[in-house]
């Protein structure tokens, strides 16, 4: 997990954001029959929901927020252990 996370923040996020700066992401706003949702588009699974549109852009920021704070976190902690497995 820790080594999956950290090929992908590589790839993913750009070096604006791996050197800490504030960067910018596109997100998509969706309309449900419940609500709204927000889909982060250039962080892979990332996605909120909201009853409007505003509520589910900041949950998205809030969401943003913490996949970046973990990303470093992991960063910074050793893996036991890297495998490469099939799905």
């Amino acid at each position: 997990m820790i080594y999956a996370l950290c090929k992908w923040r590589a790839r993913y996020l750009s070096p604006m954001e791996a050197r800490g700066k504030s960067s910018r992401f596109v997100v998509s706003i969706h309309k449900t029959p419940a609500g709204y949702y927000a889909r982060v588009l250039n962080v892979p699974g990332c996605i909120a929901t909201g009853a409007s549109e505003v509520e589910a852009i900041e949950n998205a920021r809030a969401a943003i927020r913490t996949f970046l704070v973990v990303a470093r976190l992991v960063e910074q902690d050793k893996a036991r252990l890297s495998l490469e497995i099939s799905a």
